[in-house]
């Protein structure tokens, strides 16, 4: 099985940037806690609401390795308030990218 790095940014639908900083701390948690994820990283663009995930994932393809960064991703948004049947008000996804490490940068996630 294969390690991918990936990286998704979302845009938090939040009425202010002392709610957008509130939630950090319990996103960054959540993303720490899922299993299968490593190297887990969690940024903030507090003028814009923009939260980068990053984490390196175990998969045999790179679909399925998106696939379980996106439920990493979705588990932390939900722990964060984007529980409801409607979270897409809440969070709006931007982008995802999925990168194959090198053979160097796998032994390292690896270890």
């Amino acid at each position: 099985m294969k390690s991918y790095h990936l990286e998704v940014a979302v845009e938090a639908r939040l009425e202010s940037s002392e709610d957008f900083e509130s939630i950090f701390e319990t996103l960054a948690d959540a993303l720490a806690d899922c299993d299968g994820v490593m190297n887990a990283d969690l940024a903030a663009d507090t003028p814009s609401h923009v939260l980068t995930f990053e984490m390196d994932v175990a998969g045999g393809r790179e679909a399925e390795a998106l696939e379980r960064g996106l439920v990493a991703v979705r588990t932390a948004l939900h722990a964060a308030g984007g529980s409801t049947a409607e979270w897409e008000k809440h969070f709006r996804m931007l982008r995802q990218t999925v990168e194959v490490p090198s053979d160097e940068q796998a032994k390292l996630i690896q270890a």
